[in-house]
């Protein structure tokens, strides 16, 4: 992902990675959250590039089997041979042999189940990955819920501060620097403050904006962006005239 922008968020995301691959075991996990649009997805998927990783984004309810079989692929991918064929306890004990020092990152992990969980930690506990677990808001309030709080436990003390917050950009000139001006180079104060208003500083609402800008400039024969391009485009992608 050559064309992935650093945010400031990334960089943070990027240094929790090393902190979990460099951590003492029983302490290699660590966590993204965010509401959906901040850009998490996007930032998993680089993350998996940068450190030669595993990315398995979840879907509701998926089972353990499931899971695994998406971790030994993707280890696969990386260089591994293994045999994705057999049970769920059979994978983990594959998986375990092969994942000491890679990064494994679980995107949409709010969407399994406590006990699933628990097979990740497994993972990083006794096959040595460094585990990432990226999601909404519900997978930070799943980890305290009362009533499987004793379980995951051990879950929450090996993420300890180890810990991403994505969140909208609320600086006009943030946006602008990540989003903007790479595409379009400097823009006035004003094009960047309607910007962020427009996308509410979400990151993929700003790319979504973005792309529309450059397809009307580029119909229109238009070569600098300015507020009235914005409100034109935003216009454009809510179906408006």
């Amino acid at each position: 992902m050559s064309d992935f922008i650093k945010t400031a968020q990334a960089e943070q995301a990027f240094e929790m990675c090393q902190t979990v691959l460099k951590a003492r075991p029983y302490s290699k996990i660590g966590q993204i959250t965010g509401d959906p649009g901040t850009g998490k997805s996007t930032l998993t998927n680089w993350l998996a590039d940068e450190f030669e990783g595993v990315r398995v984004e979840c879907w509701m309810d998926m089972g353990d089997k499931a899971l695994l079989e998406e971790i030994a692929m993707g280890l696969n991918a990386r260089g591994a041979s293994l045999d994705v064929s057999g049970t769920a306890p059979t994978l983990f004990r594959k998986i375990k042999g092969e994942c000491a020092g890679k990064l494994i990152i679980i995107d949409e992990a709010n969407q399994l189940k406590w006990a699933t969980l628990e097979k990740l930690r497994g993972l990083s506990d006794i096959g040595g990955a460094g585990l990432i677990l990226a999601g909404t808001d519900i997978l930070a309030k799943r980890l305290i819920e009362a009533r499987v709080r004793v379980y995951l436990a051990q879950l929450r003390q090996r993420i300890g501060a180890k810990k991403v917050l994505m969140k909208p950009i609320t600086d006009d000139a943030e946006l602008a620097a990540y989003v903007i001006a790479p595409r379009f180079g400097q823009v006035t104060k004003g094009t960047a403050k309607r910007f962020r208003i427009l996308t509410q500083g979400q990151w993929r609402s700003a790319l979504e904006l973005a792309d529309a800008c450059e397809r009307l400039m580029a119909n229109e024969g238009i070569t600098k962006i300015d507020e009235r391009v914005v409100e034109t485009a935003a216009a454009w992608m809510a179906g408006r005239s």
